[in-house]
Parts: structure tokens; sequence; C-alpha cells
């Protein structure tokens, strides 16, 4: 039997850088006056990724299991207005931790945390979620559901521009779907809007400003899919608004795809890939404070890339920059102790940090592998020395508010003997388990590594650490490349499970080498039939039943090692404005103050240098 020694790693403290449910009738709208509170509108034992082992209590999987109180979704608390009325022009400077992928066109950018604070200055969407957890329009003047939940009516505003005076319309939107539909990163999401022939989505333009968008399962529009929460992902990505015009000269050749052209708040002025991007005001916006004031206030606001939260911290603090967005729990402990500088922190709803398995990679086809690789790590050492006990240890890939989040849903505890005898079996019928441990290119991450690998090497296994830039990563996970073993990485926030379901469908799990969302290629039924119960049902407690059993699934076949839910936050200089207060057209509340990380400039004004 192998013994097990301590860990000696010694590690510097660091972080890891990285619904309101409905029961109104279907057929009303989301419209222009606010939504009733509740409403709604807006993934054998031994091998196989899919097999029917036992549980770790020994019972089978999908039966049930003991369970907290079920979680009661709850508005988010926005910041309070500042006790004084907005001063218009400055500028500020933002940082974040990383560039993104193929920029800007919405289709096709690989769009992150950082990503979206800066791209919903130049683009509006469809829709939002305001902090009442409701689906409110935008670009939209209302979206009607009919009463099966397989037709959307879109009526849009009108008089709206996109910044190269290209009119915001019914074809505009009808372009930009397409878009989104046929593309290899964003069509996964959209896989049951109705399709035509060519690939095309099935849309209907009614007049000028209104269209209607049709279901159909896999995009069969003969087999329509009762699809809820569909209007809630037009505040997504999917709902970025781009002008035709532009994307159709970045088609040809004669369009650059770097410099975005939306209906936003700001247009942008130039674009430096891995150090700058600069927005300026739009003279022309659409959109209006609560006291019919136009937005936005800023003249100019200046993002940098800063990919470690170390530095970000010191260019905070050197007067460099004027606002960090960071989920370093070290970095957010002292800067919320600091009187010097405000925040605004994202308290549910989060993110999942976990360790990413891919799981085609023949020793982590085993169930037992798997479960070990969890059973070595310690999660709650590891969570207070690289968050500072800033954020909670995760228990699965659910975190707190969400649909399916339970306190303990059954991943096999801590227990590095056990996991020894386990590796020490595999490797007696199979030969020696090999796993490379990737993760972004900062020292906080590396730290975050070196303690997970060395955590695996006390078990038994040939384990090695790598260190790539974080737009690399993203394409090593979307491929699924050969290189991609285990990362460290971060997703699944929201409200409802429906939008995992791209995330976790087996229809996403591409073979490795091709495009795929569903990172870590798992394929289990189970979490099939829960998501398509989830996609359809409009009933709360049918849709939390099923992401409780996915996430006791994920739990039972150890599908990733969940590590803890970070806690976002943006930090800011005294004299930094109304951070995460946005008020939403028509009286429909305010916009989420933080979500995974994405924080709303657009009603950000200077009172002071």
């Amino acid at each position: 039997m192998r013994s097990i020694r301590p860990i000696t790693v010694v590690l510097v403290a660091a972080a890891l850088v990285a619904a309101a449910c409905s029961d109104k009738k279907q057929d009303e709208a989301i419209g222009t006056s606010p939504p009733v509170a509740g409403s709604t509108a807006a993934p054998t034992s031994g091998t196989g990724t899919s097999g029917t082992g036992t549980t770790p209590d020994g019972s089978q999987p999908g039966t049930a299991a003991p369970t907290t109180a079920p979680p009661i979704l709850q508005p988010i608390a926005t910041p309070a207005a500042p006790d004084m009325d907005p001063v218009r022009g400055g500028r500020i400077v933002v940082a974040g931790e990383a560039e993104v992928g193929a920029p800007w066109t919405p289709a096709l950018v690989q769009c992150d945390a950082f990503c979206y604070t800066r791209a919903q200055t130049f683009y509006d969407t469809l829709t939002t979620v305001n902090a009442d957890l409701e689906i409110v329009p935008v670009l939209a003047e209302s979206v009607t559901a009919n009463d099966a939940n397989t037709e959307f009516t879109i009526t849009l505003r009108k008089g709206i521009m996109f910044h190269d005076g290209t009119p915001f319309n019914a074809d505009a939107v009808i372009y930009n779907i397409n878009e989104a539909v046929k593309s290899f990163l964003t069509g996964p999401a959209l896989a049951d809007i109705a399709r035509n022939e060519d690939g095309s989505a099935v849309l209907e333009r009614v007049d000028e400003y209104t269209l209607k968008v049709f279901t159909g399962r896999n995009g069969n529009i003969d087999d329509p899919l009762p699809w809820p929460k569909l209007p809630g992902g037009f505040g997504l990505q999917i709902g970025f608004m781009a002008s035709p015009t532009w994307l159709e000269a970045v088609k040809d050749g004669s369009g650059d795809a770097s410099k975005a052209v939306g209906t936003g708040p700001f247009k942008l002025a130039n674009f430096a890939p891995g150090d700058k991007l600069t927005v300026v005001r739009n003279e022309d916006y659409w959109a209006t404070d609560e006291n019919g004031e136009q937005l936005p206030y800023l003249d100019e606001i200046e993002f940098r890339v800063i990919p470690d939260a170390l530095v970000r911290e010191q260019a905070l603090e050197s007067g460099d920059v004027d606002m960090i967005i960071a989920d370093n729990g070290e970095v957010l402990n002292r800067l919320t102790n600091d009187d010097s500088f405000g925040a605004v922190i994202q308290e549910q709803y989060m993110d999942t940090a976990h360790v990413l398995l891919h799981l085609t990679k023949k020793p982590l086809q085993s169930r037992e592998v798997r479960c070990a690789l969890v059973q070595a790590v310690d999660r709650d050492a590891l969570r207070e020395i690289m968050t500072s006990s800033f954020h909670d240890v995760a228990s699965g890939p659910f975190s707190p508010g969400q649909e399916g989040y339970l306190a303990d849903a059954g991943l096999p505890p801590y227990d590095p003997q056990a996991a020894s005898e386990a590796i020490e079996a595999y490797e007696a019928e199979n030969g020696p388990v090999t796993i490379r441990y990737m993760t972004t290119a900062t020292s906080t991450t590396r730290r975050q590594g070196e303690f997970i690998v060395e955590a695996w090497k006390q078990i038994g296994v040939d384990a090695q650490i790598a260190q790539v830039e974080q737009s690399e990563l993203i394409v090593n996970a979307i491929t699924g490349a050969e290189v991609f073993d285990a990362f460290g990485w971060r997703n699944h926030a929201g409200f409802w499970v429906d939008g995992q379901t791209h995330w976790w469908g087996s229809r996403t799990a591409s073979p490795d080498g091709e495009i795929g969302l569903n990172f870590a290629r798992m394929k289990d039924d189970l979490i099939d039939e829960q998501l398509r119960i989830a996609r359809s049902s409009d009933d709360p407690d049918e849709r939390r039943e099923a992401a409780e059993k996915i996430n006791r699934r994920f739990a039972e076949q150890c599908y990733l090692i969940p590590t803890w839910y970070p806690r976002w936050g943006a930090v800011y200089r005294n004299g930094v404005e109304n951070v995460g207060r946005l008020p939403l057209p028509e009286g429909s509340g305010e916009a989420i103050p933080m979500a995974a990380g994405r924080t709303p400039l657009t009603a950000v004004f200077v009172s002071s240098d």
C-alpha cells in the first residue's frame, strides 16, 4: 500500500485569477412597464463518462439524496445612490484581467468577464435581467411569448441608430440573430432556435420594428420546443446588436473586426490588443437616467489589460488606474478594508472556480481516478491559502442562489489515503496516471496549480503544471486540444439551469480537435434529460429538482473538482461615483450591479480628481 506524506509546498497567500421563477401566464409580454415581482423571461462503475457506478454513499446515481432546504432566489442589492447630482464629463481608467480572442464581432468574440464589461459600453442587448431577477427589455420594447413558449414576438424601440448611422430595426436584428445562429461559438447556445435548410434561423419580419422568433428541437421547425427562458439569452452575448453595415464590411475585407460598431452609450475609439481599449461618449445615445437626463455622463473610458491581480491592485493604489475588476480574494480582502476605495462586491449567483477535467483522456474516463483526484485536494486549505478565506468553498457547479445549489451535493471528502489506494489499483491494471494541469500565466494561478499538482503527486499521479495566456487556454478548451488534461477554470454563473445546457449537454461535446462548448466532452444521459426538463419547464419546483439531480450527478461521477465561489468585485478610488448603478428603460428597475465580473459603467461619473 502506498503511504502518504504531508504536502510541503510553501504557498504565498494569493487568489485565483482565472430567480425569480415564473408562474405567470406565458402570453404575458416583457413590456415597457415593470414586470410583476417573480416574473421570468431571461451545460459503469470503473470507466466511461456516462457510466452507471454507485455514489460515494453507496446509492445509485440519480436517486434522491439528503438536501438542504431549496434556495429562494432573492433580488440583488444595488448600491445606494450617491448624495449628489451626476457630473458630466471626465474620464476614468479601468483595469481587468484578460484580452479577448477574435475581436469584436458578437458571434465570434471569445467573451469573458472583462470582455463583457468593455463590450457593454459599445453594444446594447435586446433584453437584460434586472436586480429583481426579472427579464426586461432594453433595445426591445417588448418580448411576448405565445401560450406554448415556442414563438416569441419582439417589438423594437424606434429611432435608434448604430454608431455608423445604420438604422436599428427588424432587419438589423434578423441579421444579428442569424450571425449568432450560424456561429460555431454562439450557435450551440441557440441550438433549439428553428432553422431553415441553409442553417439560417426561422424568423418572420412582421414590420420594420417587429419580428418573430420560433423554436424547434435541434433546429427542427416541425418539432417546436417550449423555451420559457429564451428571452433571457438575448441579454447576453447572443443579444449584442452590431451594425449590419460594419459586419458586412468585415466579411468582405473592407472593415476591421477590432473596430466594433453598436448602438451603445460609448463608441469604440481605439483598440490596442493586450494593452488598451478606449471608448468615447455617444452624443446621440437613446437612453436616459431616472430624471430623463441623457446617458452616459463620462466623456471617455480607457480600459487596460493587466492579467495579474496583484499588479492591478498596485496600479489602483498608485493612482495609475481609477478602478479594477477582480475576483482575487486576497486583493479584494485588502482593498475592501481600505477607506481609500469604494467597492461593489457580488454576493450570489457567482461563477464556480474549479478544475476542469478532459473526460475523453483515458485515465480521466475512470470514475475512480476522477474521484481520487477530488479526494487528494484539501479544498478548505486551498481556499484559505489562495483567497484569504474571502471566498466560500464550492460544493459543486452551482453557486448559492442558483437553481440546483446544494450545500452538500455528495462530493467525496478529502481523503488522500483512499485516493492513493484508488490510483494504485487503477495503475496495476492500466499503467501510470499522467495529468498535465494547465492554467493562466500569473503568479497566483501558478501557486494554485502547484498546490493541486503537489496534492496529486502525493497520491502517485505523474502531474505537471503548464502556464499559457488566457486566450490560448480558452482555445485549448474549445477545441479539446491534446495538451488539455486538466485546467484551472471559472464558469457557470447565472440564475437558471437552462443557461448551462450548451456547457454540459452531449450535443455540444464535440470530438477532440473540433469546436465544442462542452469543454469537458462530458456525455451523460441523466444530465441530458434533466437539462431538457429545465429548458422547457416554467414550473420553478420542477426546474430546481432537475438542477439538483444534475448537481448530485456531478458529485457522484466527480466530473469536476469545485474549489470556491468567486466573489467578483469592482474596486474604485474615491471620487468615482455610481458604480454598479444603472437605471433601465421605462422604470423597469436597475441593472444588476455585478454579474460574474460584468460591471455596468454607463451611469458612472466622476465627482472629483
